[in-house]
């Protein structure tokens, strides 16, 4: 009777880190998420009071990466994404509770801050920075349960996170590790061809990200799929031969869409053409962004310093 190998695990299994400093360690750790105490109970009430009256949102950023792959980033705030539709009804709960709210961007991002200690607040994210798209249904449908400071919660689905990442590489963040990893911890029971659909016209932007991911991880390759490879290489042929649907291209730069900064030079010396800001100030005009932008809730407002979305009290993101 022949031998047959066991079926490898669809749960992906993390070898035990080994050599890292302490300093390392600091930033990159599988263990509980531990919260200080103050800032858990801050997010607690939030949150509580977020789910008894029925907001849908999704927790994202470093707690869903946490949910995701067990790595445990420091992070100083909590990110919370839901739809538009959603976000005045949480801000009027937040805002219920004593927090004070704060719109920073209006086509993408207010804030829930704690009375007590302004350095505690609550990042409410329905869109993205550069304006490329507002958060749907998506995010809630896929999520799955967790529970974060003694709160049940929805934590955003790795297909979601993954492609929000795409956007993000500023000198100072550069989000290619994460994607790796949720790929890593993820990517065999990842539904592809949702990223793939999301991710649309940035289809370069995701293949980048397989080719580093599969270059990373020589050894679980199998973690992408092969049509997904085929699909975006075949994508990438095509490219080079059909004309831009954006017109010029040499007067167009999408460097700004995933960096606002490193890319400033290219708009603001070189002549080429800010899609960022075109991005922005069409979603500025949406009207569920009009919407937010008009009501009363807010308690305060960033003063912007220019046309781009990007005040100077916060730091630049996808």
């Amino acid at each position: 009777m022949s031998r047959t190998e066991p079926e490898e695990p669809e749960v992906f299994t993390f070898p035990t880190m080994r050599n890292l400093s302490k300093e390392e360690r600091k930033s990159v750790t599988h263990s509980e998420f531990w919260i200080p105490e103050a800032e858990r109970e801050f997010y607690k009430r939030a949150l509580q009071a977020l789910n008894a009256a029925n907001v849908p949102y999704v927790v994202a950023g470093a707690y869903a990466v946490y949910e995701h792959t067990g790595i445990i980033r420091q992070t100083k705030d909590l990110d919370l994404f839901c739809t538009p539709d959603a976000v005045l009804k949480a801000m009027h709960v937040l805002k219920g509770e004593g927090m004070i709210t704060r719109l920073e961007q209006p086509h993408w991002i207010g804030k829930a801050i704690s009375p007590d200690n302004r350095d505690h607040f609550i990042d409410i994210i329905y869109g993205m920075g550069n304006g490329l798209a507002l958060i749907d249904d998506d995010w809630h449908r896929h999520s799955k349960p967790a529970k974060l400071a003694a709160s049940e919660v929805r934590v955003a689905p790795a297909e979601e996170l993954i492609w929000h990442r795409l956007f993000i590489h500023e000198r100072h963040r550069h989000d290619m590790a994460d994607v790796a990893h949720l790929i890593l911890a993820n990517g065999k029971q990842m539904d592809w061809r949702r990223l793939l659909a999301k991710t649309g016209d940035d289809w370069p932007l995701l293949l980048s990200q397989v080719l580093m991911y599969r270059y990373v991880y020589p050894g679980y390759r199998d973690n992408v799929p092969q049509w997904v490879i085929r699909d975006l290489l075949r994508k990438a042929e095509q490219a080079g031969s059909e004309a831009s649907a954006e017109g010029d291209e040499h007067e167009l730069t999408r460097g700004t869409m995933i960096s606002r900064f490193s890319f400033a030079i290219d708009v603001n010396e070189w002549g080429f053409h800010d899609l960022r800001a075109e991005k922005i100030a069409a979603m500025q005009q949406h009207p569920e962004i009009v919407k937010l932008e008009a009501s009363d809730v807010w308690d305060e407002r960033a003063d912007f310093t220019d046309q781009s979305g990007v005040p100077e009290t916060v730091e630049p993101q996808a």
